[in-house]
């Protein structure tokens, strides 16, 4: 083994500038080596910490964070193997490096197996632990970036995904984010209940109040319909100035999506009633229409631009419907009377006539649900 002399004369690492000031953790319950290869650390402009046993080098690791870890493999109260399976349990990053007078293919693969970085024998020349430290520590530090930077991705992302779902219903995100590939335009046909709400007597109240605190009476209105809804898993599609649609089996199956919509239609209208942000003479109210049916269910516009959402007949008489109910009226089509009827009660309004189409439908208003049926 090299003497300190002829160690401490060397050129060392830090005045040839490759790599800067760190701390390494050095364990050995020699004091000769300890003396040695503390004052080998410190000529390469290292800041050495020292345990002379596992547990205390376990408890030197918690409070000062080293950048490597020279650890001996036989040591009292806790073994070198078990102190480097505990810091792995929980640090992948730091590098370690595992000195031991044996000299064992055996035990060289366990520790590599349990993590180590490396593997020196004793006794080991100076200059070759340098080369083995200034390895590790160049692993250490790539490690170290790439946990970096994979948090401030996952950060990203996880800002992105907020930012998306603030425009996109967060069923829809969920469903872009399982597919390969980017969305493409195109839909599918399947079956789809759709629930049309929209304010009444908005317009008066535009004419009546400024800007800004306009925007804040739709904001507040908006946000009751929406929450009411997502509550029961609808997915709202859009807002449509003082409305929205909201879709149900779409994109998540939902067996019971008839149901849902109805009882979504139901909190919504609470929710709208006992809303506060007016005075009572300037309070609004609403309409609403459901249908259930086949519709053609994807991502609708251009490849620049597309929105998820459903159309054709079944999305046309929803809408019809809340354009026809009156005030606090939940209107909704026979076909979906026929799946509620035991769980609300409705008043039969009878053959409607509804625009662009040549006969008229049954319409029901829903009610409340029966007494069953109210947790």
């Amino acid at each position: 083994m090299e003497s300190s002399i002829t160690m401490i004369v060397q050129p060392s690492l830090l005045e040839k500038g490759e790599i800067s000031p760190q701390k390494v953790l050095l364990v050995d319950d020699e004091p000769d080596t300890l003396d040695l290869v503390r004052r080998f650390l410190v000529s390469d402009g290292f800041q050495v910490i020292e345990a002379a046993d596992g547990e205390e080098a376990l408890k030197l690791y918690e409070q000062e964070h080293p950048d490597l870890i020279l650890l001996d493999i036989i040591l009292p109260r806790v073994d070198g193997i078990r102190v480097l399976k505990r810091i792995r349990e929980r640090d992948s990053v730091t590098g370690i490096i595992m000195v031991s007078a044996l000299s064992s293919e055996r035990l060289t693969i366990e520790c590599m197996q349990a993590g180590a970085d490396d593997y020196v024998s004793k006794p080991f020349p100076l200059k070759e632990i340098r080369g083995r430290i200034k390895q590790v520590l160049e692993k250490t530090q790539l490690r170290r970036r790439n946990a970096e930077l994979q948090r401030q991705l996952e950060e990203l992302n996880a800002k992105i995904r907020v930012l998306v779902e603030h425009y996109v219903p967060h069923q829809v995100t969920e469903r872009l984010l399982r597919e390969p590939g980017f969305p493409s335009l195109g839909g599918t046909r399947q079956e789809v209940t759709v629930l049309f709400a929209d304010l009444r007597n908005f317009s008066p109240l535009a004419e009546s109040l400024p800007p800004d605190r306009l925007i804040h009476v739709l904001n507040a209105y908006l946000s009751a319909i929406a929450d009411a809804a997502l509550a029961h898993d609808g997915t709202l599609d859009k807002f449509m100035g003082d409305g929205a649609m909201i879709l149900f089996n779409a994109p998540t199956p939902q067996p019971d999506h008839v149901a849902r919509a109805v009882r979504a239609a139901l909190a919504i209208k609470k929710a709208v009633e006992e809303l506060s942000v007016l005075p009572q003479e300037w309070r609004l109210s609403l309409g609403i229409g459901i249908h259930t049916g086949d519709a053609v269910v994807g991502n609708i516009g251009s490849k620049e631009f597309m929105n998820y959402t459903a159309v054709g007949d079944t999305v046309v008489l929803a809408r019809r419907l809340q354009e026809i109910a009156s005030v606090g009226q939940i209107l909704v089509s026979e076909k979906v009377y026929r799946q509620v009827r035991d769980m609300v009660i409705a008043e039969d309004i009878g053959m409607v006539a509804v625009k662009g189409r040549a006969e008229p439908v049954r319409a029901y208003n829903i009610l409340r649900l029966k007494p069953k049926e109210i947790s």
